[in-house]
C-alpha cells in the first residue's frame, strides 16, 4: 500500500513535472515561434530599410552625378572662356608684337634721320666755334692792343693826374692858409664888437644908473619940498 502509494505520488509528481515540461516545450515553440516572426519581421524590415536606403543612395549618387554634370559643364565652359582669352591675348600679344616692331622700325628710322642732324648740327657747331675762336683771337688781339692803348692813356693820366694834384694841393694849402687868416681875422674882429658890445653894454647901464639916482634925487627933493616935515612926521 505504501509503495502504491508512493508510486501514484512519483507518477502524480512525474505528470506534473512532465507537464511542466510539455508547458515549457510549447512556451519554449511558442517563443521560438514568435522570435522566428520576430526574425521575419526584422528581416523585412532591414530589407524596407535597405530598399529605401538603396532608393536614397540613388537618388544622392543621381544628385551628385547632376552636380559633376554642372560642374563639368562650367569646368568645360570656363576651359572655354579661358581658351578664348588666351586667343585674344595671344592675338593681342602678336598685334603688341607687330605694334612695337612698326615703332621699333620708325624709332629706328627716326634715330637715324635724328643721329644725321645731329651730325650735321655737330659739324656747324665746329664750324661756328672755329669762327668764333678765330673771331675770338681776333677779339684778344684788339683787346690786347686796346689794352696796351689804355695802359699807355692811364700812364699819361697818371702822370698829368700827379701835376693837376700837386697843383690842386697847392692850391688847397693856400686856399687852407688864406681861409687861417681870414678865420683869424673874424676872430679878432668879432672879439673887437664883443668887447665894444660888452663896453656899450656896461655904459648903457651906467647912464641907466646915473638916470635912475638923478630921478631918485629928484624925487626926493620933491618930496621934502611938499612937505618938510613929513621925514619928521614919519
Amino acid at each position: 500500500a505504501f509503495r502504491n502509494a508512493e508510486g501514484v505520488r512519483h507518477r502524480a509528481v512525474m505528470e506534473e513535472l512532465r507537464s511542466l515540461a510539455r508547458e515549457k516545450e510549447s512556451e519554449s515553440l511558442m517563443l521560438k515561434w514568435a522570435g522566428e516572426n520576430d526574425a521575419k519581421a526584422y528581416l523585412e524590415e532591414q530589407k524596407e530599410l535597405r530598399r529605401i536606403s538603396f532608393q536614397l543612395r540613388n537618388q544622392e549618387g543621381k544628385r551628385h552625378r547632376e552636380i559633376d554634370e554642372e560642374k563639368r559643364i562650367e569646368e568645360v565652359q570656363e576651359a572655354a572662356k579661358e581658351e578664348k582669352l588666351k586667343t585674344e591675348c595671344r592675338q593681342d600679344v602678336e598685334n603688341y608684337k607687330a605694334q612695337c616692331a612698326a615703332r621699333d622700325r620708325a624709332s629706328l628710322c627716326y634715330r637715324q634721320k635724328e643721329a644725321r642732324i645731329q651730325r650735321l648740327q655737330a659739324e656747324d657747331e665746329y664750324q661756328e666755334q672755329l669762327e668764333i675762336k678765330a673771331e675770338n683771337a681776333a677779339l684778344v688781339a684788339a683787346d690786347r692792343r686796346d689794352v696796351e692803348k689804355y695802359l699807355d692813356d692811364c700812364k699819361t693820366r697818371r702822370r698829368l693826374s700827379l701835376a693837376y694834384r700837386a697843383k690842386e694841393k697847392r692850391q688847397h694849402i693856400e686856399w687852407e692858409k688864406r681861409e687861417a687868416e681870414k678865420e683869424l681875422e673874424r676872430r679878432s674882429r668879432d672879439t673887437r664888437l664883443r668887447a665894444m658890445d660888452s663896453r656899450y653894454v656896461e655904459l648903457e647901464k651906467q647912464k641907466e644908473r646915473a638916470k635912475a639916482a638923478l630921478d631918485a634925487h629928484r624925487h626926493a627933493g620933491c618930496t621934502f619940498a611938499v612937505n618938510p616935515f613929513a621925514s619928521l612926521l614919519g
